[in-house]
């Protein structure tokens, strides 16, 4: 094939299809045998496109209607990975685990009554969602028991708001200690009966509904070592957004906390070193320059590691650029704990009231041109 341009359409409005469509020429090539001047060599896409933008009214049915309302520029393609200085820090963030289905690791404290328990032992009940995917949104609610060393805090991809962390949720997780993951036939699980009696339990319904036998309960918690690289936990970590329009990052100071796979976390040496990240990667100026390295459905919304394609330097304590986003990153961070938020509201909406904020800041300018002069 000869490849001659292309039409990049994803910002016309409404979408064509579900997700970002284009248009590319070209022609296939059908030299003859012998023809030195064609050749049969492929021709790539050339860098140079043409983009569409504009929004078409929905009452519009044909291209003399339509193209009064559409404007083409002249761009350039830009390739993921090409010319691009890695962070170092991309070695250093990770995925965090797959904690589900959610019905068989989230629980609620319950109250235990008069009588009591006993020290080290909790009531809880399943934490349902309206999320939940057949067929374990069908299963009832799980009670029991456990020790309290194995209902662990948990950041979920609601839970990280710029700046600041929301109410974690708690999951019974079989983590003996800070480091041993136990399994249903693990030689110390019987040490303790309560999680011994909800871990099997819970195994037992994996097997039951689990859609394949590839994995087992264990396993899928695990998969990747999602959450066996947490462990032992450290007591400052960076956490931010799998996905999104925008990315959002805060600090963990909380070593017990697990991190779930919708989010990225990384550990940083101090909370300085982590203050700065978060001055980053929560920077409006981050997010515009991070989007063209971003996967795309009808946006850009998979950030996964594309930041860390950005020339994002180590924190240098030595380096006064670097201090000084750490000082706008302590100071924005005062800012958004200060903020009375109804927490009870959707986490998207107190994102737009946290970027709200963040746009009005007094060092708002100050900052984005920090962060632009360091990725340029």
């Amino acid at each position: 094939m000869e490849f001659t341009g292309s039409w990049d359409l994803r910002r016309l409005r409404p979408h064509f299809f579900p997700r970002g469509s284009a248009v590319v020429f070209g022609r296939r090539i059908t030299a003859a045998v012998g023809d030195a001047a064609l050749g049969n060599n492929p021709v790539p896409l050339p860098k140079k496109t043409q983009r569409w933008t504009g929004k078409i009214p929905t009452t519009a049915n044909n291209w003399g209607q339509v193209q009064g309302w559409v404007h083409r520029e002249d761009t350039e393609l830009r390739y993921v990975g090409e010319d691009l200085i890695s962070s170092p820090y991309r070695t250093r963030f990770w995925q965090g685990a797959t904690i589900v289905p959610r019905v068989l690791f989230f629980v609620e404290q319950q109250d235990v009554g008069p009588l009591g328990l006993g020290a080290g032992r909790v009531r809880v009940r399943s934490q349902r969602s309206s999320t939940e995917k057949t067929p374990w949104k069908n299963l009832p609610d799980r009670e029991g028991v456990v020790e309290t060393q194995f209902v662990r805090p948990v950041l979920l991809r609601e839970s990280v708001l710029p700046y600041r962390l929301l109410k974690p949720r708690k999951a019974v997780l079989p983590i003996e200690g800070s480091t041993t993951l136990l399994h249903g036939e693990h030689d110390h699980l019987d040490r303790y009966p309560d999680l011994a009696q909800w871990w099997r339990e819970a195994e037992g319904l994996w097997v039951d509904h689990r859609s394949s036998e590839r994995l087992t309960l264990l396993e899928r918690l695990e998969f990747h070592r999602g959450m066996s690289m947490q462990l032992p936990g450290t007591p400052l970590r960076v956490v931010y957004g799998k996905s999104g329009m925008h990315v959002s990052a805060a600090l963990v100071e909380d070593a017990s906390a697990a991190i779930d796979h919708k989010l990225y976390w990384g550990t940083v040496s101090s909370r300085e070193e982590g203050l700065y990240l978060c001055a980053i990667l929560n920077a409006p100026a981050l997010t515009e320059i991070v989007r063209p390295l971003m996967s795309y459905g009808k946006d850009e919304r998979d950030i996964d590691k594309a930041v860390w394609q950005l020339p994002i330097p180590q924190f240098d304590p030595a380096n006064a650029g670097h201090q000084r986003l750490a000082e706008l990153g302590a100071a924005e961070a005062q800012r958004i704990a200060a903020l009375g938020l109804d927490e009870s509201k959707n986490f998207v909406k107190l994102r737009q009231v946290v970027r709200a904020v963040i746009l009005d800041s007094p060092d708002a300018e100050e900052l984005d041109q920090l962060v632009r002069l360091l990725l340029e």
